[in-house]
Protein backbone atom coordinates (compact mmCIF):
# COMPACT_ATOMS: atom_id res chain seq x y z
CA UNK A 1 0.00 0.00 0.00
CA UNK A 2 1.19 3.51 -0.66
CA UNK A 3 0.06 7.04 0.03
CA UNK A 4 -0.17 9.91 -2.42
CA UNK A 5 0.00 13.09 -0.41
CA UNK A 6 0.81 16.09 -2.59
CA UNK A 7 -0.23 19.48 -1.18
CA UNK A 8 -1.22 18.00 2.14
CA UNK A 9 -3.10 20.20 4.55
CA UNK A 10 -3.84 19.56 8.21
CA UNK A 11 -7.25 18.58 9.52
CA UNK A 12 -8.44 19.52 13.04
CA UNK A 13 -7.50 16.10 14.36
CA UNK A 14 -4.02 16.51 12.80
CA UNK A 15 -4.56 13.89 10.13
CA UNK A 16 -3.54 15.03 6.63
CA UNK A 17 -6.27 15.88 4.13
CA UNK A 18 -6.57 14.58 0.59
CA UNK A 19 -5.30 17.00 -2.09
CA UNK A 20 -8.14 18.93 -3.73
CA UNK A 21 -6.80 18.30 -7.22
CA UNK A 22 -7.45 14.61 -6.65
CA UNK A 23 -10.73 14.66 -4.72
CA UNK A 24 -12.35 18.05 -5.34
CA UNK A 25 -14.34 16.68 -8.28
CA UNK A 26 -16.26 14.33 -5.95
CA UNK A 27 -17.83 16.90 -3.67
CA UNK A 28 -18.32 19.34 -6.53
CA UNK A 29 -20.42 16.80 -8.43
CA UNK A 30 -22.45 15.20 -5.65
CA UNK A 31 -25.91 16.36 -4.66
CA UNK A 32 -26.59 17.42 -1.05
CA UNK A 33 -26.60 14.52 1.40
CA UNK A 34 -30.06 15.64 2.56
CA UNK A 35 -31.49 14.69 -0.86
CA UNK A 36 -30.94 11.02 0.12
CA UNK A 37 -30.51 10.17 -3.54
CA UNK A 38 -28.03 8.16 -5.59
CA UNK A 39 -26.52 11.48 -6.63
CA UNK A 40 -25.86 12.23 -2.95
CA UNK A 41 -23.43 9.30 -2.87
CA UNK A 42 -22.03 9.02 -6.39
CA UNK A 43 -20.78 12.03 -8.39
CA UNK A 44 -23.22 12.99 -11.14
CA UNK A 45 -20.72 12.70 -14.00
CA UNK A 46 -21.21 9.17 -15.35
CA UNK A 47 -23.04 7.64 -18.30
CA UNK A 48 -24.89 5.13 -16.12
CA UNK A 49 -25.61 4.10 -12.55
CA UNK A 50 -26.45 0.87 -10.76
CA UNK A 51 -27.72 -0.33 -7.42
CA UNK A 52 -26.18 -3.58 -6.17
CA UNK A 53 -28.22 -5.24 -3.42
CA UNK A 54 -26.52 -6.74 -0.38
CA UNK A 55 -27.83 -10.30 -0.07
CA UNK A 56 -29.81 -11.76 2.79
CA UNK A 57 -28.49 -14.99 4.32
CA UNK A 58 -29.80 -18.54 4.45
CA UNK A 59 -26.90 -19.45 6.72
CA UNK A 60 -23.20 -18.57 7.21
CA UNK A 61 -21.77 -17.81 3.79
CA UNK A 62 -25.01 -18.70 1.98
CA UNK A 63 -26.37 -15.58 0.24
CA UNK A 64 -30.01 -15.16 -0.78
CA UNK A 65 -31.10 -12.78 -3.51
CA UNK A 66 -33.79 -10.21 -2.80
CA UNK A 67 -35.69 -11.53 -5.81
CA UNK A 68 -35.97 -14.90 -4.08
CA UNK A 69 -37.34 -13.28 -0.93
CA UNK A 70 -39.79 -11.16 -2.94
CA UNK A 71 -41.27 -14.24 -4.61
CA UNK A 72 -41.59 -16.00 -1.26
CA UNK A 73 -43.29 -12.98 0.33
CA UNK A 74 -45.69 -12.51 -2.60
CA UNK A 75 -44.19 -9.16 -3.54
CA UNK A 76 -42.96 -7.55 -6.74
CA UNK A 77 -39.24 -6.91 -7.06
CA UNK A 78 -38.15 -3.60 -8.63
CA UNK A 79 -35.21 -1.19 -8.70
CA UNK A 80 -36.44 0.90 -5.72
CA UNK A 81 -37.42 -2.04 -3.50
CA UNK A 82 -36.87 -1.54 0.24
CA UNK A 83 -35.89 -4.55 2.30
CA UNK A 84 -37.97 -3.52 5.31
CA UNK A 85 -41.11 -3.91 3.18
CA UNK A 86 -39.92 -6.61 0.80
CA UNK A 87 -39.53 -9.43 3.33
CA UNK A 88 -42.89 -8.87 5.03
CA UNK A 89 -45.45 -11.43 3.91
CA UNK A 90 -48.20 -10.21 1.62
CA UNK A 91 -49.82 -13.66 1.48
CA UNK A 92 -49.41 -16.98 3.27
CA UNK A 93 -46.30 -18.61 1.76
CA UNK A 94 -46.26 -22.16 0.48
CA UNK A 95 -42.51 -22.53 1.04
CA UNK A 96 -40.29 -22.18 4.15
CA UNK A 97 -38.66 -18.82 4.88
CA UNK A 98 -35.66 -18.59 2.51
CA UNK A 99 -33.47 -16.52 4.83
CA UNK A 100 -32.40 -16.44 8.48
CA UNK A 101 -30.51 -13.12 8.53
CA UNK A 102 -31.13 -9.72 6.97
CA UNK A 103 -28.74 -8.06 4.49
CA UNK A 104 -25.59 -6.46 5.88
CA UNK A 105 -25.32 -2.68 5.92
CA UNK A 106 -22.22 -0.63 5.26
CA UNK A 107 -20.93 -2.49 2.22
CA UNK A 108 -21.17 -5.60 0.10
CA UNK A 109 -20.15 -8.86 1.82
CA UNK A 110 -16.59 -9.97 1.03
CA UNK A 111 -17.49 -12.52 -1.65
CA UNK A 112 -19.72 -10.15 -3.59
CA UNK A 113 -17.30 -7.26 -3.15
CA UNK A 114 -14.41 -9.32 -4.50
CA UNK A 115 -16.52 -10.24 -7.54
CA UNK A 116 -17.34 -6.56 -8.04
CA UNK A 117 -13.67 -5.59 -7.88
CA UNK A 118 -12.76 -8.23 -10.48
CA UNK A 119 -15.33 -6.66 -12.78
CA UNK A 120 -14.25 -3.09 -12.03
CA UNK A 121 -10.64 -3.94 -12.89
CA UNK A 122 -11.68 -4.58 -16.49
CA UNK A 123 -13.31 -1.15 -16.79
CA UNK A 124 -10.43 1.16 -15.82
CA UNK A 125 -7.07 2.01 -17.35
CA UNK A 126 -5.56 2.47 -13.86
CA UNK A 127 -6.33 -0.69 -11.82
CA UNK A 128 -2.96 -0.24 -10.09
CA UNK A 129 -3.83 3.30 -8.93
CA UNK A 130 -7.10 3.43 -7.01
CA UNK A 131 -8.38 5.33 -3.99
CA UNK A 132 -9.92 3.27 -1.21
CA UNK A 133 -11.95 5.09 1.44
CA UNK A 134 -13.43 3.86 4.72
CA UNK A 135 -15.93 5.79 6.83
CA UNK A 136 -14.03 7.20 9.83
CA UNK A 137 -16.68 6.12 12.36
CA UNK A 138 -15.68 2.45 12.49
CA UNK A 139 -14.12 1.67 15.86
CA UNK A 140 -11.54 -0.73 14.44
CA UNK A 141 -9.81 2.07 12.52
CA UNK A 142 -8.27 3.58 15.66
CA UNK A 143 -5.94 0.62 16.17
CA UNK A 144 -5.19 -0.07 12.53
CA UNK A 145 -2.70 1.12 9.92
CA UNK A 146 -5.51 3.32 8.60
CA UNK A 147 -5.50 5.59 11.64
CA UNK A 148 -3.05 8.11 10.14
CA UNK A 149 -4.51 7.99 6.63
CA UNK A 150 -5.48 11.22 4.84
CA UNK A 151 -9.08 12.34 5.24
CA UNK A 152 -11.70 13.16 2.67
CA UNK A 153 -14.47 15.30 4.10
CA UNK A 154 -17.74 15.31 2.20
CA UNK A 155 -21.24 16.44 3.10
CA UNK A 156 -22.12 14.64 6.39
CA UNK A 157 -19.39 12.00 6.02
CA UNK A 158 -15.62 11.83 6.50
CA UNK A 159 -13.48 9.03 5.11
CA UNK A 160 -9.95 7.79 5.67
CA UNK A 161 -8.37 7.19 2.26
CA UNK A 162 -5.44 5.16 1.00
CA UNK A 163 -4.12 4.79 -2.52
CA UNK A 164 -2.85 1.62 -4.11
CA UNK A 165 -3.79 -1.15 -6.51
CA UNK A 166 -7.42 -2.24 -6.68
CA UNK A 167 -6.30 -5.50 -5.07
CA UNK A 168 -6.08 -3.82 -1.67
CA UNK A 169 -9.81 -3.02 -1.62
CA UNK A 170 -11.12 -6.56 -0.94
CA UNK A 171 -8.49 -6.98 1.81
CA UNK A 172 -9.53 -4.02 3.99
CA UNK A 173 -10.41 -5.05 7.53
CA UNK A 174 -9.23 -5.69 11.06
CA UNK A 175 -8.00 -8.50 13.26
CA UNK A 176 -10.33 -9.57 16.07
CA UNK A 177 -9.14 -10.55 19.55
CA UNK A 178 -9.34 -14.23 18.59
CA UNK A 179 -6.90 -13.64 15.74
CA UNK A 180 -9.48 -13.91 12.97
CA UNK A 181 -9.18 -11.27 10.26
CA UNK A 182 -12.53 -9.58 9.61
CA UNK A 183 -13.09 -8.16 6.12
CA UNK A 184 -14.65 -4.67 6.13
CA UNK A 185 -15.39 -3.57 2.54
CA UNK A 186 -14.53 0.07 1.78
CA UNK A 187 -17.26 2.71 1.86
CA UNK A 188 -16.05 4.49 -1.27
CA UNK A 189 -13.75 3.40 -4.08
CA UNK A 190 -12.58 4.94 -7.36
CA UNK A 191 -9.64 4.67 -9.80
CA UNK A 192 -7.26 7.48 -10.66
CA UNK A 193 -8.70 7.72 -14.17
CA UNK A 194 -12.17 8.37 -12.62
CA UNK A 195 -13.80 5.82 -14.89
CA UNK A 196 -16.16 4.66 -12.13
CA UNK A 197 -17.09 5.37 -8.53
CA UNK A 198 -18.42 2.96 -5.88
CA UNK A 199 -20.25 4.19 -2.77
CA UNK A 200 -22.12 2.68 0.11
CA UNK A 201 -22.96 4.04 3.56
CA UNK A 202 -22.93 2.62 7.12
CA UNK A 203 -26.75 2.76 7.12
CA UNK A 204 -27.44 1.25 3.69
CA UNK A 205 -28.08 -2.31 2.50
CA UNK A 206 -27.19 -1.44 -1.10
CA UNK A 207 -24.05 -0.27 -2.86
CA UNK A 208 -24.24 2.30 -5.68
CA UNK A 209 -21.98 2.56 -8.71
CA UNK A 210 -21.48 5.12 -11.45
CA UNK A 211 -19.59 4.28 -14.62
CA UNK A 212 -19.74 3.60 -18.32
CA UNK A 213 -22.75 2.00 -19.97
CA UNK A 214 -20.59 -1.07 -20.62
CA UNK A 215 -19.77 -1.42 -16.91
CA UNK A 216 -23.39 -1.04 -15.86
CA UNK A 217 -24.50 -3.59 -18.45
CA UNK A 218 -21.90 -6.04 -17.15
CA UNK A 219 -23.17 -5.54 -13.60
CA UNK A 220 -26.71 -6.36 -14.65
CA UNK A 221 -25.68 -9.73 -16.04
CA UNK A 222 -23.12 -10.74 -13.39
CA UNK A 223 -24.13 -14.09 -11.83
CA UNK A 224 -22.77 -13.23 -8.37
CA UNK A 225 -24.25 -9.72 -8.10
CA UNK A 226 -27.91 -8.68 -7.87
CA UNK A 227 -27.90 -5.37 -9.68
CA UNK A 228 -30.52 -2.94 -10.93
CA UNK A 229 -30.14 0.11 -13.10
CA UNK A 230 -30.45 3.34 -11.13
CA UNK A 231 -30.73 7.05 -11.79
CA UNK A 232 -29.14 9.90 -9.85
CA UNK A 233 -32.63 10.89 -8.64
CA UNK A 234 -33.49 7.51 -7.11
CA UNK A 235 -33.90 7.64 -3.35
CA UNK A 236 -31.46 5.41 -1.49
Amino acid sequence: MRFHLRSIGTSPDRRPTMPQEEVGWIGANRRPFSDFAVGSLVPVVFDGYARVLHPAWAGPGVPVRWETVAKWAGRHMHSLAQWDFLFRLKAEPSDPTPFVAHPDTGGLPPGQFAALCDLLATHTSTPDLCFVGVWEGYAWLADSEWSASPTLRLDERTFLVRQGPLDIAPAVGWRASNGVFVIEPPTILWPTDRSWFVASDPDLDSTYIGGSDALIESLMSHPDLEGWRATVDDLV
